[in-house]
């Protein structure tokens, strides 16, 4: 398939898979958006495997030849509403697969049953525990989209505490800034088919009811993001979200930090999740997995 036929194929997935917004019901968005990604089964002979981290439950999903003693933690997207481990297998093995290590799928509390800042806790809390458990050189965290935003949050509340954190961070298409203030927000409006304006101040809506966006632990692009360990980003280059990433970036390095941006030419939100037929996916994971397998001494 050529990758003008994959694009187009992932956009009308995109644009096709959800209900009307306006009549469906938070279960209905959350069934739709698992069904979307459950579309890419797991291959044969691999499973995940069910556990509980930091009081939080998990999946753990190790591809063929993936080491059990060095771990990803990653939170899944779907604006703090939608998403769920079991609907991100496909991209854990992914990951797993182009890593080489086991990942791990927090199913941390969603809105709007859980508001802010449960999921930011339930964050934290699993970072936390991996480390104690695996030691800071074996782990490494990140998240796409809500899901990044997270474990940023989650690092940085890390730190805060004084504990050691993870060797690397990864972080693809993260929503970081709920006040929604970067130049790419008007610039691709209304063009990214995934994201908007209007949608980012849902989520907010949906996940802080109420509280302020600025606040870091919500929008972790205006906390302190001084030593923070290695961080990828990942962005598609017509992106509402793209300054998320180019801002964060540049103020881990402003701190001293080490923090890069691979851009994606036109790539859809967290085209990753279809790696299954886009053959960007699986280069953007790839990418993923070599800075992983560096900073986790594989």
């Amino acid at each position: 398939m050529a990758r003008t036929e994959a694009l187009a194929r992932v956009e009308k997935m995109y644009l096709e898979g959800f209900p009307d917004p306006a009549t469906a019901t938070v279960d209905d968005l959350r069934e739709a958006y698992d069904r979307l990604f459950l579309q890419f089964p797991l291959p044969e002979g691999v499973e995940s495997a069910e556990g509980e981290v930091g009081g939080v439950p998990v999946l753990y999903i190790a591809a063929e030849g993936a080491v059990k003693d060095k771990v990803l933690v990653w939170f899944h997207g779907g604006g703090y509403i939608m998403g769920s481990a079991h609907g991100f297998q496909d991209l854990g093995h992914t990951l797993s697969r182009a890593s080489g290590v086991t990942v791990v799928l927090p199913d941390y509390r969603r809105a709007p049953e859980h508001p802010f800042p449960a999921a930011a806790e339930d964050g934290a809390a699993v970072v936390s525990a991996l480390v104690s458990e695996y030691g800071a050189a074996n782990v490494a965290a990140g998240g796409d989209s809500a899901g990044g935003g997270l474990a940023l949050s989650a690092l940085i509340a890390v730190r805060d505490k004084g504990e050691s954190l993870p060797a690397a961070a990864v972080f693809m298409s993260p929503l970081l800034d709920l006040t929604a203030s970067g130049d790419s927000i008007d610039e691709f409006d209304g063009k990214d088919i995934a994201v908007s304006r209007g949608s980012i101040g849902n989520v907010a809506q949906g996940y802080l009811q109420g509280h302020d966006p600025k606040d870091p632990v919500a929008s972790p692009l205006f906390a302190d993001l001084r030593d923070l360990p290695p961080a990828l980003f990942l962005v598609g280059s017509g992106e509402v979200l793209l300054d998320d990433s180019r801002r964060a970036a540049a103020a881990i390095v402003e701190k001293g930090g080490s923090a890069s941006v691979s851009t994606y030419d036109d790539m859809v939100h967290v085209w990753p999740l279809f790696s299954s037929i886009l053959p960007e996916g699986i280069q953007a994971a790839d990418e993923a997995g070599s800075f992983l397998r560096k900073n986790l001494g594989l």
